[in-house]
């Protein structure tokens, strides 16, 4: 790659560059076609890793990561406002920092321990932090590199290790714009192409032969965080039955906290009495605790239920809460908002089995979460299903971004997986990730979509997210070869 024509370090107009950039990838991440390209501004971004002292790459790669996650998360503020408040902002900026730091680390670890060998290590080492920060309870995927190339046929090598494994393709074509040995040049293109023709080259899934039906609430989730109403139930049969009557359906799923009681309340099971088919709905459960669930029901009666184990950071839950609880309170306090509530995480994960069918349970945020997908797919799920409620994005990004995350677990599982979301996105796609359905967001209605279900496993199934571990041993390797050639000139 040719030297820059202007200097790109050394004053403010090439922080404000470097800023640009990363929010210029972050912009069109995930979803523009535009996102295919995202190994050129990071190519741009290593080589200049290359030429940096580890604080000086802290602070580059950390104004880059700034910038990228300021316009990735543009939705954010509005998002999280209508439950916090104006503290809204300053969570987000803080979330976004702490992001920056993250990627400004990485970086500056990798170039002052891999030295001369930084380049290909960066790859290394982007993919070992993405795991590392989509793990535990504060777990956050929004991006994640591989999500670059969701758009691609490339993005269909994740049935072999996930979106991990896209994400060290998108890293190691950076490094390789860079490099100047032909060898590593050569050897990433070659996965690149094959990679490209694995996807390309993939048999079509069969045709979904069973029919669901998608049903969109479309109530303000402001007025449910106001306190749940009965009217809400009605509404949800109301639009269940006018969506039988247009069309058969052999599965009806409800969005997240679509009913205000559990089904195992005698009202609410009375009431499901009135659906005929198997039923998916979202509910809160009072169980230890308050918790996020998602039951399945068969004339009226519920067969078993999931409780949402991945939850939103100061959103569903509040970490240290027992011994904060003070500062918490004072601050709700000081922003006038209600007093401080959260959910119960789940413990377990099951399929939620309605005869043949065996539905993996992802509720709303955990479709973000390779893991989650995985864990249910070993266990048996034959179908994914997601109960969302997408209505605190408004019309940002936010919610496309959701959805085509969500996307690429069909991918890496080969499962159907639908989606219905309390204003949408509700939609139906296939094992390989095409979209064979999708409905207008914003409106109260039920919709039917194609949909089947699979029994193989793939790869990334059988093994997990062996795509990090490899990356953390390649990484250790290089680093013990740095430090032998160290040694030996040193000698």
């Amino acid at each position: 790659m040719r030297s820059w024509p202007v200097p790109l370090h050394g004053n403010w107009r090439a922080d404000v560059f470097w800023a640009a950039l990363g929010g210029g990838l972050g912009t069109v991440f995930l979803v523009s076609v535009w996102s295919w390209f995202a190994p050129v501004p990071l190519a741009l971004l290593f080589r200049e890793i290359t030429r940096r002292t580890p604080a000086d790459t802290f602070k580059l790669t950390w104004l880059f990561g700034a910038g990228f996650f300021a316009a990735h998360l543009l939705w954010l503020p509005s998002s999280l406002s209508g439950f916090l408040g104006p503290g809204a902002v300053i969570l987000s900026a803080l979330l976004i920092a702490t992001l920056a730091i993250l990627w400004g680390l990485t970086a500056a670890l990798t170039r002052w321990l891999l030295g001369p060998a930084t380049l290909w290590g960066l790859p290394l080492a982007w993919t070992v932090m993405d795991a590392l920060r989509a793990t535990g309870p504060f777990g956050f995927t929004w991006g994640s590199l591989g999500y670059a190339w969701a758009p691609t046929p490339l993005v269909q090598v994740a049935d072999l290790g996930g979106i991990a494994l896209v994400g060290l393709l998108v890293a190691l074509s950076a490094a390789a714009l860079v490099s100047g040995q032909r060898s590593g040049r050569s050897a990433v293109l070659g996965a690149v192409l094959l990679a490209a023709g694995y996807g390309l080259t993939r048999p079509s899934p069969p045709e979904g032969t069973q029919q669901v039906l998608l049903v969109q609430g479309n109530i303000d989730p402001r007025l449910k965080a106001a306190g749940r109403r009965t009217e809400e139930l009605t509404h949800y049969l109301n639009l269940t039955a006018a969506g039988l009557r247009a069309a058969p359906a052999t599965l009806v799923v409800w969005p997240e906290t679509a009913a205000p009681q559990a089904p195992t309340t005698a009202p609410v099971r009375r009431a499901l009495t009135a659906v005929p088919v198997p039923l998916l709905l979202g509910a809160p459960t009072q169980d230890a605790g308050l918790r996020n669930s998602v039951y399945a029901v068969q004339a009226g009666q519920p067969l078993g239920r999931q409780d949402k184990r991945q939850l939103v950071p100061f959103g569903e839950f509040f970490p240290a809460r027992t011994a904060l609880g003070g500062v918490y309170r004072a601050v709700f306090a000081g922003l006038g908002l209600p007093p401080l509530s959260g959910t119960v995480p789940g413990t377990t994960t099951q399929p939620l089995a309605l005869g043949a069918l065996r539905a993996g349970i992802l509720i709303c945020y955990e479709s973000t979460f390779s893991a989650v997908a995985r864990a249910l797919v070993a266990q048996g799920a034959n179908l994914l299903v997601t109960a969302s409620n997408d209505a605190w994005f408004g019309p940002s990004s936010g919610a496309e971004q959701h959805f085509q995350m969500g996307r690429v677990r069909a991918i890496e599982t080969r499962r159907w997986w639908v989606r219905a979301g309390n204003d949408g996105i509700s939609a139906a796609v296939d094992p390989q990730g095409r979209v064979v359905a999708r409905f207008p967001r914003g409106v109260a209605d039920a919709f039917t979509a194609p949909y089947g279900t699979a029994e193989t496993r793939t790869l990334f199934v059988r093994w997990g997210d062996w795509a990090p571990l490899l990356a953390g041993i390649g990484l250790a390797l290089v680093w013990s070869r740095q430090r032998w050639l160290t040694g030996r000139r040193a000698a």
